[in-house]
């Protein structure tokens, strides 16, 4: 079996492994902060008190990235375990949006895996990747979390839909007992079909919204981690020769403006300039000549 494929069988058997584990633990864990939480003597007051609204709580969208690096040799197969890794999670729990693999030259490929995910399994994901990272001697160069509250978007969206259901249900009422002319008729069901349109067009974003809160974004991208010690290693000149080229620009722009300044000025002032030394030449009094 050739590295590659028995990096990844790894991959995926470590995942498989520890979600399994991590579910299984999952009841007993819930069970007992359920005790807890809860004494035999509470009363009902107590209970209706600890209630939240689900209005008052912020629908938050996650975004989720994650640079690794990895030894060459295991960069494509903690790639292809992760992506198996969702796939056996099923559709329900986690999604493959993009995968995508870009050759750097010397560097190796990049490789940049985009997941939608349920925020269970990827926080089953972020503490199982650690164990992995150890395991294949990758790691994190660096990771972000991103959020977006949509609470606002979705009230106003719903609001707007409820708006538009109750006149289409008027102008269909309207429609109904209606009996002037043809061109009314056919106005109406013009109007109909627009706002049939506009509910459609905010069901469709109330629908995304809400499956990007029920569902984060999770982006991870790979580099081999040799590319990673020469990009540190050269990283300083690298950054002086990027910037050769707009110091140039800046120098050339300055010197274009300031001659565009100085050469109407010299249009100017040279025939003037000229004039006046002939003005001068014309003047001077000649010497007589000597005998």
């Amino acid at each position: 079996m050739s590295p590659r494929c028995s990096g990844r069988l790894a991959v995926v058997l470590l995942f498989a492994s520890l979600l399994t584990l991590s579910a299984c633990s999952k009841p007993a864990e819930e069970a007992a902060l359920t005790e807890e939480a809860a004494p035999a003597d509470a009363g009902g007051d107590i209970a209706k008190s600890t209630r939240v609204d689900p209005a008052s709580v912020p629908q938050l969208a996650y975004d989720y990235r994650f640079d690794l690096s990895a030894p060459d040799k295991t960069v494509s197969g903690m790639m292809e375990g992760h992506r198996e890794a969702c796939a056996v999670a099923g559709l329900t729990t986690c999604q493959l949006l993009s995968l995508s693999s870009q050759n750097t030259g010397k560097e190796g490929q990049l490789h940049t895996l985009t997941l939608r995910a349920t925020p269970q399994w990827i926080g089953l994901f972020r503490k199982n990747l650690n164990n992995e990272l150890k395991a294949t001697g990758a790691k994190i160069e660096s990771q972000s979390i991103a959020t977006e509250d949509v609470s606002l978007s979705l009230i106003d969206a719903e609001a707007h839909i409820k708006n538009q259901m109750a006149l289409r249900d008027n102008l269909q009422a309207t429609l109904r007992s209606h009996k002037g002319k043809m061109s009314e008729v056919i106005e109406l069901k013009q109007q109909l079909a627009t706002i049939q349109s506009d509910i459609d067009s905010a069901q469709t974003a109330v629908a995304t919204m809400k499956k990007r809160v029920a569902m984060s974004k999770l982006t991870l991208t790979y580099r081999p981690a040799s590319a990673v010690a020469v990009d540190g290693t050269w990283a300083p000149l690298k950054s002086a020769l990027s910037d050769v080229g707009p110091n140039m620009i800046s120098v050339l722009t300055v010197m274009v403006a300031v001659a565009g300044y100085l050469l109407p000025l010299g249009l100017i002032a040279a025939p003037v300039i000229w004039w006046m030394r002939r003005d001068r030449k014309a003047a001077k009094p000649t010497r007589p000549e000597q005998i």
